[in-house]
């Protein structure tokens, strides 16, 4: 991709040029500095290294649609122009619509949490402790704990 030869200049290969079974007009054969077969050799390497880097994304995110994502300009140009994998160039070209959802589904996790119920003992509160003084009792309470004792219960105060 990039030359380091100081001795003589020759220009890289035109990376936008298409190559197609060597219909192209304005690639030069291959006897010719052989530039031709190095931007051939380019673009199949880089095709099959993306088609493996798809196959391998599709594992991870099975509704992955390369077609559909190749038409987002963003993808297109990280995975393209900038060389970067195709699931740095999706999460990239998605990140706003990922961390949105990320912070929604966070938000809603909290929310849930916040309106449920809280069990007994695990709240701030401790519950009330209720203690009847016999004293403080009417007739008909006192009458019910004496037949609750007849009855073989046994009642602390």
């Amino acid at each position: 991709m990039f030359n380091f030869n100081t001795q003589k200049k020759q220009t890289a290969p035109n990376m936008n040029a298409q190559v197609q079974g060597g219909n192209n007009p304005t690639a030069m054969p291959a006897s010719e500095s052989g530039v031709a077969a190095t931007q051939e050799d380019y673009v199949n390497n880089r095709v099959a290294e993306i088609e493996a880097q798809r196959r391998e994304f599709m594992a991870k995110k099975p509704d992955f649609d390369m077609q559909a994502e190749l038409q987002n300009p963003d993808f297109a140009k990280y995975l393209m122009k900038n060389g970067l994998s195709v699931e740095d160039a999706y999460f990239l070209a998605h990140r706003d619509e990922i961390i949105e959802t990320a912070v929604k589904n966070a938000f809603s996790r909290f929310s849930a949490r916040q309106n449920r119920i809280t069990e007994n003992g695990a709240g701030k509160n401790s519950p009330a402790v209720v203690k009847k003084n016999p004293k403080d009792m009417s007739d008909k309470e006192i009458d019910s704990i004496i037949e609750r004792v007849n009855n073989g219960e046994k009642i602390s105060f």
